[in-house]
């Protein structure tokens, strides 16, 4: 199929690749928005969508599954996953999304906040400064508490610290990215704690999803949330000056 046989969205996928270095992330950003529309067409037209309509967390046990038998498969799914996540895709269109934004704001650009919002300033390099830095406050929260925790306790607990650290920092992160960055924390650290031994795709989704949802589990998230908010916004702005 020569080029000029191909649809309007894979056009301008190419185009973007070819913008040149100084565009390189937005282009990377319309390829991996392409590619996810183009997997969400597969599920539509396999009948399979409605199920993904209906439980969002199936994106989460696909990329675990494509992640842990197809690993390129998955590196591509999960890049994909990120880079349409920036556009809020929703159900309701079966998960597809624009490829550009259409007020060519930029990228990431966060949200204006509150004056009265009791966030801090401090922007994160990437996120994965968040990641190493929720990943210390979860510790630190599970040393202070002092008790043993099963596993869905844990993982509800790194849910909690993931979330009061991304609000320390002020970033203002979509639903879909929240979720996504959330599960792949909570398998970061249960690895981490060795509570984990082997990669179970049914196991994880079990326990993100029980973690995620379960009002049982609620305290401890909010507790956590806490923690890492406030160790976070001292490591901020560091030890409080005395007063003359």
């Amino acid at each position: 199929m020569s080029l000029n046989n191909k649809s309007p969205d894979h056009h301008i996928a190419y185009g973007a690749a070819t913008e040149g270095f100084a565009a390189a992330s937005t282009s990377l950003g319309v390829i991996g928005r392409y590619w996810w529309n183009v997997q969400m067409q597969l599920l539509v037209a396999t009948g399979t969508m409605r199920f993904f309509r209906a439980y969002w967390w199936l994106f989460l046990v696909a990329g675990f599954l494509l992640l842990a038998f197809v690993m390129p498969l998955g590196v591509a799914f999960v890049v994909s996953a990120f880079c349409a996540g920036a556009m809020n895709p929703k159900a309701e269109d079966n998960f597809i999304v624009p490829l550009r934004h259409e007020d060519n704001a930029p990228m990431g650009e966060p949200a204006a906040t509150e004056p009265d919002e009791a966030v801090f300033t401090s922007q994160p390099d990437s996120l994965e400064d968040v990641h190493l830095a929720a990943g210390m406050h979860h510790v630190g929260y599970l040393t202070a508490i002092k008790r043993d925790l099963d596993d869905k306790e844990i993982a509800a607990a790194a849910l909690g610290a993931f979330d009061g650290t991304v609000q320390a920092f002020g970033l203002k992160l979509s639903d879909l990215d929240m979720h996504t960055n959330g599960a792949a924390f909570i398998v970061a650290q249960l690895t981490a704690l060795e509570r984990m031994d082997e990669v179970d795709p049914e196991w994880i989704a079990e326990v993100t999803e029980e973690a995620m949802t379960s009002e049982t589990l609620e305290a401890i998230r909010a507790e956590a949330g806490r923690f890492a908010f406030t160790m976070e916004g001292a490591m901020q702005n560091g030890p409080d000056q005395p007063t003359s």
